[in-house]
This record gives structure tokens, C-alpha cells and sequence, in this order.
């Protein structure tokens, strides 16, 4: 078994083709199909099945899937590592973190790695959270902020803060009275909300299925600035984490209300992968962004301990 197969198999997997992967990695279909059945040879087991739908891994080839992914992570790791230590290559750090806290702790996470790692050479990656727990999982990211990352073999995850999702409406509108606004009284309001698998959206539409809610969705928007121009031309309101929206408050563009009764929450997590244990550059910078997030979660009231015991959103 060769790293180019487990690479090939895993691209077959993604792509849910071997035409397509094939011509991603510039080989001929055959050939990429040889590299898949000596892998089946070689473990008495048939990893891959064409449907009408595409190629897929069978229940052996989702095992297989998963630890494929670990060696290869682990094997780059391993390169970069030895590239450093032979001093081909600087030492990196590359995190990630979500758009809506990128505002937030960009600059005062940079000036602190910055003073603490001086010849390490930083990378940072603004993704929405499904992106960033990709690319932990595969080695290209040491670190990431992320939100509801799922539990796997293959990550170590911390739940760090809770952050509060609130009622975005424009200023003065008739759902700018200040205080509380309860989950029920949602139903009533036209709501600009991302497009469906979003995870605000399936946040706010699981709370409100559980409590015999249905959500008036005027307007589906793949675009976070879109959905806060709507709102700021008072077409429809948004349920939104307070980060997502903290410039246009400040400024009075948007008003907010705090959801209760219950409250939403989306829940922060930091993420490194399980195999790669901290060492002289990621141990740090896990020290400096907890440091962060507790000076955050002191500082900003829409954010809460991950572990204090306040109910986060189904």
C-alpha cells in the first residue's frame, strides 16, 4: 500500500468518480481503476460500489475512508516536520477562523502569536465552519475556531463559548421595542435567513419545529452581507449571532434583541486534529487563543463558558 493510493481512493470518494478523479490527477481512468483494486487485493474487501448516483464506499470502505485520511494527515505532518527540522522550510502555523470572528479576534491573535512565535511563519484561513473542520482533518490547518464541529476519531475538539443568536431588525422597526424577544414571537416575523444546511439556519429551525414553530423565511440568501442589507432596508428580519452583525449595532445601522424563552445558542469550538499532539509552535498558540476566548467571553455578554450549563439550541 503506497500514500498515492490512499490519496487516489480518497479523491475517488470525494468526487464520487473515478472518470473524475482520474482526471484530476492526470492519470487514465484505468490505471486509477488498477490502484483501487490492488487496495481491495491487498484487504480481502471491496471498498468502492457504482450506483446510478456515482461511486461510493461500501460500510469497509467508509472504515477504510477515515483511516486513509489519518495516515495522510499524519504523513504531511510528518514532512513538514522534517522539511523544518532539516531547515528547508520555516516553521508554520496555519488557523482558521470563522468570518464573523475574524473581526474579532484577528489582530489582537496575530499581535500576540506574533510576540510569542517571532521566526514562525503565520498563516490564517477566514472559512465558514464545515470548510474549517475540512481542512483540520486533512492536515492543511494546525488550529480552528469552529462552530458544532462533530464528534470523530480524527479531531480533538474543546467546546470553549456558547454565543448568543439575536433578533437583527432594522431601527425602528415595529420589532425594535428593546428587551427579550421570545422564540414564539419569531413566527410572526418575515425573516431573511441563509440558505437551507446553513448551520444558524438549522439552528433556528430545529428550536422552532421543537416548539411547534413554523418560520416565515421571506427571503433565502447565501450571502451574509445580503442578508444584512435586507435588513437594513427593513424587508425582512434575521436571526444572526451578535458577532455577524457587532459593526452595524455599533454604528446604529441594525438594532438586536436576544432571543428567549429558550434562548439560541451555537456553541465554539477549538479544533486540532487527534493525532497531532501540541509541540513548540502549536502549544502556545492554544495558550494564547484560550487566553482570547476567556478575555471574550468576559468581555462580551453574547458570549458564555461552553461549560457553565446554559442549554445550547437542538
Amino acid at each position: 500500500m503506497r500514500s498515492r493510493q490512499l490519496e487516489s481512493f480518497v479523491l475517488v470518494c470525494e468526487l464520487g468518480s473515478i472518470s473524475k478523479a482520474a482526471a484530476v490527477l492526470n492519470i487514465a481512468q484505468p490505471a486509477l481503476g488498477v490502484q483501487i483494486k490492488a487496495l481491495e487485493r491487498e484487504f480481502g474487501v471491496a471498498l468502492l460500489v457504482r450506483t446510478v448516483t456515482g461511486t461510493h464506499p461500501t460500510p469497509a470502505g467508509e472504515l477504510f475512508l477515515e483511516e486513509a485520511r489519518l495516515m495522510l494527515g499524519r504523513l504531511q505532518d510528518l514532512k513538514r516536520r522534517l522539511r523544518e527540522a532539516s531547515g528547508q522550510a520555516p516553521r508554520t502555523l496555519a488557523l482558521g477562523l470563522t468570518p464573523s470572528l475574524s473581526g474579532l479576534l484577528t489582530s489582537r491573535l496575530m499581535e500576540r502569536l506574533r510576540s510569542a512565535l517571532p521566526t514562525v511563519e503565520l498563516k490564517l484561513f477566514e472559512e465558514l465552519s464545515h470548510a474549517l473542520i475540512d481542512h483540520v482533518a486533512s492536515g492543511k490547518l494546525d488550529l480552528a475556531l469552529a462552530y458544532s464541529v462533530p464528534d470523530s476519531r480524527m479531531l480533538h475538539r474543546q467546546a470553549r463559548l456558547d454565543e448568543a443568536l439575536c433578533l437583527v431588525t432594522h431601527p425602528g422597526s415595529a420589532f425594535d421595542t428593546g428587551g427579550p424577544v421570545p422564540l414564539a414571537a419569531l413566527a410572526t416575523a418575515e425573516l431573511a435567513m441563509p440558505n437551507e444546511g446553513d448551520l444558524v439556519r438549522r439552528l433556528v429551525t430545529g428550536a422552532m419545529t421543537a416548539h411547534g414553530l413554523v418560520p416565515r423565511v421571506a427571503f433565502s440568501l447565501d450571502s451574509m452581507q445580503a442578508i444584512k442589507d435586507v435588513v437594513k432596508r427593513g424587508l425582512a428580519c434575521a436571526i444572526l449571532p451578535h458577532s455577524a452583525v457587532a459593526q452595524e449595532v455599533r454604528t446604529g445601522a441594525l438594532a438586536i434583541r436576544p432571543v428567549s424563552e429558550p434562548p439560541l445558542t451555537r456553541t465554539l469550538f477549538l479544533v486540532r486534529r487527534s493525532d497531532a499532539e501540541p509541540d513548540a509552535t502549536t502549544g502556545p498558540a492554544l495558550r494564547i487563543i484560550d487566553e482570547l476566548l476567556d478575555e471574550l467571553g468576559r468581555s462580551d455578554g453574547n458570549f458564555t463558558s461552553a461549560v457553565d450549563g446554559r442549554p445550547s439550541a437542538p
